[in-house]
């Protein structure tokens, strides 16, 4: 795999982290509205990042492909 491939996932990976960091660390209240502005924002943040790792790799693609879209694959000629 391509490292911008690897750096996207690491990426995305990142992103479910942070939107599930509140949960794990047991910041999110037990009672009341569970939408705090410490929760809210993390789930904010964390969706942006997976979004953008996601845009970031089917760009990465995209570019690849339209380069080897360009390329000539002629077939060897014979000697005559």
């Amino acid at each position: 795999m391509k490292f911008g491939t690897w750096m996207s996932i690491i990426t995305f990976v990142g992103g479910i982290w942070v939107i599930l960091s509140p949960t794990i660390v047991g910041v999110i209240p037990r009672h009341g509205n569970p939408w705090t502005n410490v929760v809210l924002g993390t789930e904010i943040l964390g969706l942006a990042i997976c979004l953008f790792s996601l845009l970031g790799v089917m760009g990465f693609w995209a570019i690849r492909l339209k380069w080897l879209s360009s390329q000539k694959f002629d077939p060897p000629k014979p000697n005559s």
